[in-house]
């Protein structure tokens, strides 16, 4: 093979070598990262590594929250809750980089009680001490704040719901603690945004108190 020839084919390899480096590089990159997704709200490195264990990726695309309608929806609260605001506006849904289907979603809506722990719900859900009330299930954690805005001056109760729809297989005290943790992060945010007082929010990952995953007490009796 004349050498010019064996010089050509050797540069034309080292270039899809290079091409293929990069495109990998460009992939990885891809997104964004947890730590940094709908206003930094996971940037603690435990809440960032809970959402990605939760869906599976570390790298998101945002597209479809609604962070702005969110919070103005929770100024606006009224103390009347009606069939439309049930299900919350979804602050942040986080899809794979390259879109598709919902991994995570959390959403927030005005509440107008606190829906608290009983020997029947405890039997299914794991409760944690944050907030007013909060618990965790299989694929589902939400937690009920109070809140004390002076801008506008009023006294209301905020719902967080985080849902998981990702296909990462997940299950025991592992999933909900992650989500309780994630969910948690994502109320504080919006707490502070709204300048919220007296949420009781806990500022380290939240403890299970009662429920499925919760400690269980030990009978005297025998």
């Amino acid at each position: 093979m004349p050498r010019s020839l064996k010089s050509v084919m050797v540069a034309v390899a080292l270039l899809g070598t290079v091409a293929a480096c990069s495109g990998g590089a460009q992939q990885r990159d891809e997104g964004v990262h947890a730590s940094a997704v709908c206003g930094k709200f996971a940037q603690a490195p435990s809440v960032a590594s809970a959402l990605a264990k939760l869906a599976g990726t570390a790298r998101f695309s945002e597209d479809g929250s609604e962070p702005n309608k969110a919070l103005a929806t929770l100024r606006a609260a009224d103390g009347k809750v009606d069939d439309s605001e049930m299900d919350g506006v979804p602050k942040c849904i986080l899809r794979p980089p390259s879109g598709g289907d919902h991994l995570v979603t959390v959403s927030f809506r005005e509440a107008v009680v606190v829906l608290k722990a009983n020997p029947e719900s405890e039997k299914s859900y794991t409760y944690y001490r944050t907030g007013a009330s909060a618990s965790a299930s299989h694929r589902w954690a939400t937690i009920y704040f109070r809140c004390h805005m002076t801008k506008p001056e009023k006294n209301v109760i905020i719902n967080a719901s985080l849902e998981r729809e990702s296909s990462v297989k997940l299950s025991g005290k592992r999933e909900v603690d992650n989500q309780m943790l994630v969910a948690n992060a994502a109320a504080q945010d919006v707490a502070q945004q709204l300048g919220c007082q007296g949420t009781n929010l806990s500022k380290e990952a939240p403890e299970a108190i009662s429920g499925v995953y919760g400690p269980h007490r030990v009978s005297s009796s025998g």
